[in-house]
């Protein structure tokens, strides 16, 4: 209860919410997750002795899901599979060139400027590898 007053009230002593703060942004953006990974990997290492532990997601060796281990699943596994990709694109893309709009002022052309279509296509690959 004492914290939700504080960020209430708070915000009338200090003019964070309406002024740009490149120190307060950047502590809310990476502080905050920083500290979460700090926490997440001390947990780890208490329990397991090896810090962070991703899960493994079948295949062998723990090379991650291969074709095999979707063929194995038989026509269940085969839509699963395309049913993700489908779900990807279709967030994928329109997240993309929203975000090529904001940076730019114009929505991409991916038909007939290939400029466009390569930082469409540059967008989705850099918020896959980052997810």
């Amino acid at each position: 209860i004492g914290s939700s007053y504080i960020i209430k009230y708070g915000e009338l002593a200090f003019d964070l919410p309406f002024s740009e703060n490149g120190v307060a942004a950047g502590a809310m953006v990476f502080g905050i997750p920083a500290i979460t990974a700090f926490l997440y990997y001390n947990r780890g290492k208490e329990e397991t002795g090896e810090g962070f532990s991703l899960p493994s997601f079948g295949g062998k060796d723990g090379e991650g899901l291969s074709m095999a281990d979707v063929k194995k699943f038989g026509v269940s596994g085969t839509l699963a599979y395309v049913l993700t990709e489908l779900a990807f694109w279709a967030v994928a893309f329109p997240v993309a060139s929203t975000a090529l709009y904001q940076t730019t002022g114009h929505w991409p052309d991916v038909f007939n400027d290939n400029s466009d279509r390569a930082a469409v296509l540059a967008f989705i690959f850099t918020g896959a590898n980052i997810a």
